[in-house]
């Protein structure tokens, strides 16, 4: 009955755990953003003191605006109370700032993923009429439960533009500043109080508002009064259409836009609540999309561009084909060695062990994805051999003649401390990256909780279902005579000479044995080094970023020119969809996506292809393309990346105070990177310098002119760019009335000494020129700081060598350059997140070690049993070493965890293998004979358990992924190196410690005593 409820709980736990493609932990990042000219003196200063939370402070300055990144400690997982913390300091360094700046604007929403992205095309509409259908249909899809927020990109809001006639206003006149405080007057919504109709309160609403361009045209502006004998005349009025220019029209420039194939769009971002199945979620709100589509007017089209729904579903259904040829593997292997009858009884703990683990998994809250997931994969090896263990004892105790019950009691009791402490060091060397402080260890933490549940689960599966099982179900054998006849087959009787000739020549095993360990730790040494593997989405992206300072007109321009070339299906028929973001990133709908922030010079395209297609091909294609057709352009086509870094990307920092200083030192860089074949997309973050118009305000002329700097700025804003002056109130929607110059106006940067200035005071207007002198000049197009220090960053790739490999390759050249004190070049990107990543496991490492150290000793209260089991770890790098070698694949941080599973799978079988030692010298065996006929009694369980690990990590090595790959080949290599270091290096070792006369000690086992003869 128990296990009937065990099967239905798991099976519920299965349907109502949360399905997701990763972890999503939170991201430990926000972003303030303003429109500010210069530095910002005194903000990251500020946001840098928010107590020891804050890990990095990143500003980004370009010419109109500035943005700074807060980067949280990922020890800290309540972020809401950091970001109030954050806007607190911003709120007390507001008066330190320009005056008249808006914002900054803190956005702590920067990580939320993406579960779609739709674009909405809708070809003769405006973007206003799009924009009042799609925020109806925004508000419609947020009563579907799980929305948790949704977006636009790409959605250009509205202006009404102004551009004034200046030689009318002049000839009546009027003045531009006049005429506009008339229409603010006008264009108000004010209260009257209230009036008692009935003895029911009525509210009086006094309006002159403005509700649409034709009225606005049609606006009276009162012209100046003329005054005649016997008093004032009525002041004569013309209309605002008479005098200015009224045009409605998007953003111009566009602040961003977006063009899915060749066609504007507008994209619909929608995130979902944290706990959610994506699957389950991803078909109710495709559903309720199809619903709300239909409500929209004829002519609106609706593509998913990404559904991350899709993604888990093909990501999450291979990783259950390769659980479930994982599971029939290893039940195969282990019926093949046991019989159908045993193998069926071992067999029972495997979807007992799954099932209790979901029920757990349920209860705790961990959500079902690829790497929960594979942890379930990776113990289906290891939690056999605890079954297998029980399993035969039993088997040998039945032929023996024990009591059937006794029997299934005894192996049980005198098993279970040793199958507990095998369990426990496997769990004990995941333990770091449990309790790391890093976002790798936040990504892997649910594999360790899984494996320790799957590996504990088995340990008590098999102290009690096992023995029950065997109890109803195990055949009693013939007992042979002897151990003699027991082992008398070709297999253990080539084993068993073997181990003799071990035991006889110790130095010659040793020797070879040392020598292979220290050409494999050198050869672990010149091993590539991959923290993260990039992804294998059938998906890549483009970073497109034009020369600095580009408009954002034209950076569209360049978008729609190379939307259309990835639309050609006869150019590229790979292709089977692709959308282009301009001067934004686009929403993230992956993890460890970084968008490009926001600058009018960017463009970003996310391109779909075919399933099965050589993403390299087209990528090459890609990058072709942009060589020939847009040399004036920096692309860098590129497959997505598994971590929050770009995978395979040499990243130098060089930070100092004096900006030639560091782009001298960039160039350095960048000089060694191109030096290097193959290396690609070498680029610094700082970008040339451009020009710039000073405007040097002689303040004794202003003064005499009745004008001041405010007003200068202000009608040159005006004169460029724009000024909003008063709003139209649609609705819900305000759309802003933006006065500025005439196309000639803003186009002509000639004469910019000729804007007119028309002082605040009401006094009269000058141009330009008689109070400032206009002069050429330039300026850096961006300067970054990290942590307050100007910093430079310097990057490039190449497709033949890893970002350690390069790194390797430059290091001559690096150190070779001369840097004045005050000045420094680190490396950044994936080697850094490597190295913050093992720094957090290295820092637990230790505690690891303790703790496995203090449960040996307690299990065999010997220190020489304890440097048995320890002296023998390392060998299991040898295997892993052929085996990377041999197959070209880099180590990564997932082969990491892999090397701690082999250490764990060594340590568990010394454990049992030394209890048997034990067990047979407890009977009276002298040494040498307690001691080969352990390792008789253990070779079938350790090759069966090897054999059985190493065909279940075949499907996770073909067919899980790039992620799990390494780690799976490395696995395979140790454990098949490591049965020699089982069967023969932990014997020899035994033989020859318990062999030695240590001081104070009793040889209580001579080695003298007579050895088994050999069958």
């Amino acid at each position: 009955m128990i296990q009937v409820g065990q099967y239905y709980f798991g099976d519920s736990g299965v349907k109502w755990v949360s399905f997701q493609l990763v972890l999503t932990p939170a991201y430990p990042r926000c972003y303030l953003r303003a429109p500010i000219v210069g530095a910002w003196p005194g903000l990251p200063e500020a946001v840098r003191n928010v107590d020891a939370e804050v890990k990095r402070v990143t500003t980004t300055v370009r010419a109109g605006g500035a943005v700074i990144q807060v980067t949280i400690w990922e020890r800290y997982t309540d972020l809401a109370p950091i970001w109030q913390r954050v806007r607190a300091k911003v709120a007390d360094a507001q008066p330190l700032l320009p005056q008249g700046t808006l914002g900054p604007f803190v956005n702590d929403d920067f990580g939320r993923v993406a579960v779609a992205s739709i674009a909405v095309t809708a070809p003769g509409y405006s973007m206003g009429e799009m924009r009042v259908s799609l925020k109806e249909m925004r508000d419609r899809l947020y009563a579907l439960p799980g929305v948790d927020r949704i977006s636009f990109y790409g959605l250009q809001e509205e202006r009404v533009y102004l551009e004034f006639d200046r030689p009318k206003l002049a000839q009546l006149g009027l003045t531009p500043q006049g005429v506009i405080d008339q229409l603010v007057k006008q264009n108000v919504v004010l209260s009257g109080g209230q009036i008692a109709i009935g003895g029911i309160n009525a509210s009086l609403a006094v309006s002159g508002e403005v509700r649409d361009a034709a009225s606005l045209r049609a606006l009276p502006i009162m012209m100046a009064q003329a005054q005649g004998a016997r008093g004032a005349s009525p002041a004569p009025s013309i209309s605002l259409g008479e005098l200015a220019r009224v045009q409605v029209q998007p953003a111009d420039p566009p602040e961003s836009a977006a063009v899915y194939k060749g066609q504007p769009a507008v994209v619909m971002a929608v995130s979902m609540t944290s706990g959610q199945n994506v699957e389950q979620f991803g078909v109710a709100l495709k559903s309720r999309v199809a619903e709300l589509e239909k409500l929209l007017p004829a002519g609106f089209e609706l593509s998913y561009v990404t559904f991350q729904a899709d993604v888990v579903k093909r990501e999450m259904g291979k990783m259950n084909q390769v659980m479930i040829e994982t599971i029939v593997i290893v039940l195969g292997v282990v019926v093949l060695f046991l019989g159908w009858r045993t193998g069926f009884i071992v067999g029972m703990i495997v979807p007992l062990t799954i099932l209790g683990a979901l029920i757990v998994m349920r209860a705790l809250n961990i959500e079902l994805q690829s790497v929960s997931m594979a942890a379930i994969i990776i113990a289906l090896g290891l939690l056999v051999d605890n079954g297998i263990v029980i399993a035969e004892d039993i088997e040998r105790r039945l032929a023996a003649g024990e009591d059937r019950k006794q029997a299934c009691l005894e192996a049980g009791r005198t098993l279970a401390l040793p199958l507990l402490t095998s369990s426990l060091v496997i769990v004990i060397a995941f333990s770091p990256f449990f309790f790391g402080q890093s976002a790798t260890s936040e990504y892997l933490r649910s594999l360790v909780i899984v494996l320790a549940l799957t590996l504990l689960g088995s340990w008590l599966l098999c102290l009690t279902v096992t023995p029950l099982l065997c109890y109803h179900f195990t055949k009693v054998h013939h007992q042979p005579a002897n151990d003699a006849q027991t082992y008398n087959t070709r297999f253990y009787r080539g084993y068993r000479k073997l181990l003799e000739w071990v035991l006889d020549h110790k130095a010659i095993y040793v020797g070879v044995m040392t020598g292979a360990l220290a050409v494999a730790l050198y050869g672990f040494t010149t091993l590539p080094y991959d923290f993260l593997p990039k992804s294998d989405r059938v998906q890549f992206q483009i970073p497109v970023q034009l020369a600095p300072g580009t408009d954002s007109r034209l950076t569209l321009a360049k978008v729609k020119e190379v939307s259309g070339w990835l639309g050609d299906q006869e150019i590229n028929p790979e292709i089977t969809d692709h959308i282009g973001y301009v001067a934004d990133g686009g929403p993230r709908f992956i993890l460890g996506l970084n968008p490009p922030l926001p600058a009018s010079n960017i463009a970003y395209f996310v391109v779909t292809v075919k399933a099965g297609t050589n993403i390299d091909v087209v990528i090459a294609r890609t990058r072709a393309y942009f060589a020939q057709h847009h040399g004036d352009v920096r692309a860098e086509p590129q497959r997505f990346s598994l971590g929050t870094t770009e995978a395979g990307t040499a990243v130098y920092r060089v930070s100092g105070p004096d900006h030639e200083v560091l782009m001298n030192a960039a160039a350095k860089i960048e000089s060694a990177l191109r030096e290097l074949p193959g290396t690609a997309n070498i680029k610094n973050n700082w970008d040339t310098r451009v020009g710039r118009l000073d405007v040097r305000v002689d303040q004794d002329r202003a003064r005499r002119a009745g004008v001041t700097t405010d007003d200068i700025a202000a009608w040159l804003g005006t004169r460029y760019i724009g000024q909003s002056i008063s709003v139209i109130r649609d609705g819900d929607t305000s759309v802003p009335i933006v006065m500025r110059g005439t196309s000639n106006d803003r186009r002509s940067t000639a004469d910019v000494g000729s804007t007119t200035i028309y002082p605040a005071s009401g006094g009269q207007p000058v141009s330009l020129a008689q109070v400032a002198d206009v002069t050429l000049a330039s300026e850096p197009s961006v300067i970054q700081r990290r942590n307050l220090i100007r910093t430079v960053t310097v990057q490039g790739q190449n497709t033949a060598y890893t970002a350690q490999e390069i790194v390797d390759h430059l290091a001559p050249r690096i150190a070779a350059i001369e840097l004045p004190a005050g000045y420094a070049i680190e490396l950044g990107g994936e080697i850094e997140e490597s190295a913050e990543s093992n720094a957090s496991l290295t820092h637990y490492m230790p505690f690891a070690l303790l703790a496995m150290l203090l449960l040996f000793i307690w299990q065999f209260n010997s220190f020489r049993k304890l440097i048995v089991i320890l002296a023998t770890i390392p060998f299991t790098l040898i295997g892993v070493v052929i085996a990377l070698k041999a197959t070209g694949t880099p180590f990564s941080f997932m082969a990491t965890f892999g090397v701690l599973a082999l250490f764990g799978i060594i340590v568990n079988n010394a454990v049992l293998l030394l209890e048997q030692i034990e067990h047979g010298l407890s009977e009276g065996l002298a040494r040498h004979e307690a001691l080969v006929g352990a390792a008789m009694q253990r070779l079938r369980p350790i090759v069966m358990t090897k054999v059985t690990c190493i065909a279940g990590l075949v499907p996770l090595m073909l067919f899980a992924g790039p992620l799990w790959k390494g780690m799976a080949i490395g696995m395979i290599g140790g454990l098949a190196l490591g049965t020699l270091v089982t069967l023969g290096l932990i014997p020899l070792l035994y033989e020859v410690l318990f062999g030695m006369k240590w001081p104070g000690s009793k040889r209580s086992h001579e080695a003298v005593q007579q050895p088994v003869q050999p069958v």
